[in-house]
């Protein structure tokens, strides 16, 4: 007959077999024995100080066989246990299972979250700040340009910026438009200039394309010109604070936005530089192509609106869905390319008797990429019935592969959004208890030694 054996679990006894332990020997219950660190002596009983009610779970594996938890359980909670017991996550039922594994992933998106939001690597350490007064200052401008929510003037600051930032997007999109530029050169002394004179810009210069013109024959407007330069102004004297306000400059190159910055300051005032000489840069073909470089930088300016995702939460939680969803949409992506290489070899066996039409594959996969994105330029299009077939075939597939990084990006975006939410909440709940003296603080010391007197354990016999 097997030995009975006593649990006693956060004051409750269990009674069970050996050989219903023995059932797992690699978990801890499995290896109990009188030498064990769990055995009372005094009581003849395995003493451990858990939940008693999560441990009914615990012990009817040994039983069935079968590890169920109940649903109000949190992720975490459960996981605790198994590592206590030593019990391995695969032993879980299958509709316990997607109950751990979807409060597991919670728990990450949670953390994720919380790391993005909360965490902030680059800060001076109160020490620091008691040390210096410069180190007082130095963290009061950090602050202000790097933490929005850490006071009014730093949100204030931020909205100005913003304001900054489309203003400085709106006079590039203006400067690139002939209506807001003014004429330097006439048409007829540009053709003199082409015809009597040896500059290789203007001899390099295309008649036809209106762009090579305007950029050779004008500016943008004065007004235009000076926004421009009150723009550069205050992005090159903000980063200048921003490098010198932050607490670890070794670190502060590593941001991505931070070198786009750096690099934004560098081409504006080169360009600026050189414009002032319009007369140096024609007639020097290598500053000119140089100018075109710097200038092209500038579109590089529409990143700046990513440095407000501390401002508008929503715009972070949207990047993090994108990592989030990284991996399906790459995979997407190479679904997509195979997609347009299948269908563009198709293309191109199917019209291969119309003359007019798809001369090589290549061409096929630009036809089978705007087919598949349903933008349809109509410069390529099918002529004969087969090609009509795949065509429509290719269209189809295209909506339906399309569709699926979409509904991907949703389901990440609502989940953080939600999350995100939750956690807004009960910080701000923590504030406005904080603000108002609620907190409340319990410690040992202000328990009654009467309210820790000893009570006799209740018994449960288990009848097996």
């Amino acid at each position: 007959m097997a030995e009975i054996v006593k649990l006693n679990v956060g004051g409750i006894v269990h009674e069970t077999k050996t050989s219903t332990l023995a059932r797992f020997p690699d978990t801890v219950l499995g290896k109990l024995s009188y030498r064990s660190a769990f055995f009372d002596n005094k009581r003849k009983c395995y003493f451990f100080d858990r939940n008693p009610h999560i441990f009914l779970s615990i012990l009817d594996l040994y039983r069935t066989g079968h590890l169920h938890f109940p649903k109000c359980l949190c992720g975490p909670v459960i996981k605790q246990e198994l590592e206590f017991w030593e019990i391995s996550p695969e032993l879980l039922s299958e509709c316990c299972l997607e109950h751990f594994l979807k409060s597991e992933g919670e728990m990450e998106a949670t953390k994720k979250l919380k790391e993005t939001f909360e965490k902030y690597e680059l800060n001076y350490t109160e020490e620091e700040c008691r040390a210096s007064g410069l180190k007082r200052i130095l963290r009061m401008i950090w602050l202000l340009l790097e933490e929005p929510s850490s006071s009014k003037l730093a949100k204030c600051f931020n909205y100005v910026f913003l304001a900054v930032v489309i203003v400085s997007m709106v006079t590039f999109v203006l400067g690139a438009h002939p209506s807001f530029r003014e004429q330097i050169l006439p048409y007829d002394n540009l053709l003199f200039l082409i015809a009597y004179r040896d500059i290789r810009f203007f001899n390099e210069l295309n008649l036809q394309n209106q762009k090579e013109i305007m950029l050779g024959t004008s500016l943008p407007h004065q007004t235009i010109r000076d926004i421009e330069i009150f723009t550069s102004a205050f992005f090159t004297i903000e980063f200048l604070l921003h490098f010198t306000s932050c607490p670890k400059k070794a670190k502060f190159f590593k941001s991505p936005l931070n070198i786009i910055d750096f690099l934004l300051i560098i081409a504006m005032w080169v360009t600026f530089a050189l414009e002032q000489d319009l007369t140096l840069l024609v007639t020097t073909y290598e500053l000119v192509q140089f100018y075109l470089v710097m200038k092209a930088l500038f579109v590089l300016r529409l990143f700046r609106v990513f440095r407000l995702m501390k401002l508008f939460s929503g715009l972070r939680i949207m990047m993090m869905s994108v990592k989030a969803s990284l991996k399906d949409l790459l995979l997407l992506s190479l679904s997509f390319l195979l997609a347009s290489l299948f269908f563009a070899s198709f293309i191109y066996y199917a019209e291969f008797y119309v003359s007019d039409t798809f001369p090589d594959i290549f061409k096929g996969i630009w036809w089978a990429v705007i087919t598949m994105t349903t933008v349809g330029y109509g410069d390529m299009y099918p002529k004969s019935t087969f090609g009509y077939f795949v065509g429509g075939i290719c269209a189809f597939s295209g909506m339906l592969i399309l569709a699926m990084p979409v509904a991907i990006l949703a389901t990440n975006f609502n989940d953080l959004y939600q999350k995100n939410k939750l956690r807004e909440t009960k910080k701000s709940i923590l504030n406005s208890s904080f603000k108002k003296g609620n907190s409340v603080h319990v410690s040992l010391a202000s328990v009654s030694p009467s309210d820790t007197r000893k009570r006799p354990p209740i018994t449960v016999k288990s009848k097996w």
